[in-house]
């Protein structure tokens, strides 16, 4: 069960008319869905942003993640906010840069967890860095 889904559902579509200056609506995603051969009604996507449905199938996921553009764990990655293992690792970072941006970021909601993250991989592609998902995984 993924009490945070709905929220992680919400940003993408957030995320999606802010880089495309448009409301996306449930029933476009639920065409899109239905293109790439998941069957789903507007009311069944509505249902998922709202929080409504506690288990979503594994295939689900990763046609919201290909329709959405963003890497498949997005939807299936199930974050702890905080633990106190947590700030050990971030304790032991050699870049005080990272040291820093990990001591910021504890305690930061789900919402603005993901938030941050897009706009990490937005700040990278600006960069010139390759994709997260072609690098390192800690």
């Amino acid at each position: 069960m993924d009490k945070d889904f709905g929220t992680r559902l919400t940003l993408a579509f957030e995320m999606w008319e802010r880089r495309y200056g448009r409301p996306l609506s449930d029933q476009t995603v639920a065409a899109w869905l239905t293109a790439i051969g998941q069957r789903v009604t507007p009311d069944y996507v509505y249902r998922l942003r709202a929080g409504h449905i506690a288990i979503v199938p594994a295939p689900l996921r990763s046609g919201l993640a290909q329709v959405f553009g963003v890497d498949p764990g997005y939807f299936t990655y199930l974050p702890i906010l905080s633990y106190k293992e947590d700030a050990d690792v971030v304790a032991d970072l050699d870049n005080p840069a990272l040291r820093r941006l990990g001591r910021v970021v504890t305690g930061l909601s789900m919402r603005t967890m993901l938030y941050l993250e897009s706009v990490a991989d937005t700040l990278r592609r600006a960069d010139g860095l390759p994709p997260v998902n072609w690098t390192a995984q800690i």
